[in-house]
């Protein structure tokens, strides 16, 4: 398969063989009330870095995802999305605060706003193979999830399938 330009900072061109299983989570702590996504600065580090196979979240009033943030933070995840076949998707992001998905830096779903789990859905084409997907989440007070889900024709609604995400190797966290 043929090179994939992903965007961002640290994803770089990456071929099919460098593609690791899990999607690379970016978790910030904003330390105040936000009631949209934040701006966040160019070189800001993030607190926790890790990789994950699915993003899967049912709603928590606790510590969101095995860290320590429960309220007033950001996830960023991002890397490819691999697409069984040619068609038109519909993704989904169910999610306490607000989300969105892009797909090869078009944004699909808008899930904006503080809110209980609440859907929003959007639509793309897609050729099989692999694409970019990059998902944000922000959180400020109570609880806290989010599951990204797809279906197209002949593919029910699902969670997105640990066997469709993956990432570019990253030097720190794929030893």
């Amino acid at each position: 398969m043929a090179a994939l330009c992903l965007a961002g900072a640290d994803l770089a061109a990456a071929g099919q063989d460098d593609l690791r299983g899990g999607l690379l989570a970016e978790y910030f702590n904003i330390d105040e009330e936000i009631q949209d996504f934040p701006a966040l600065a160019p070189d800001r580090k993030p607190e926790v870095r890790r990789i994950e196979k699915q993003v899967n979240y049912e709603s928590t009033d606790g510590k969101f995802a095995e860290t320590d943030m429960a309220d007033c933070f950001y996830v960023r995840w991002k890397g490819v999305v691999r697409v069984p076949k040619d068609g038109k998707y519909v993704f989904y992001t169910e999610s306490d605060d607000g989300s969105r998905l892009w797909i090869n830096g078009k944004q699909v779903v808008d899930n904006p706003g503080c809110h209980a789990m609440e859907e929003k859905s959007g639509e793309v084409e897609l050729k099989a193979g692999d694409h970019e997907i990059k998902i944000d989440l922000f959180e400020n007070m109570g609880g806290a999830g989010i599951k990204v889900s797809w279906e197209t024709e002949g593919l029910a609604k699902e969670i997105i399938p640990e066997k469709a995400l993956f990432h570019p190797k990253d030097k720190e966290l794929d030893k």
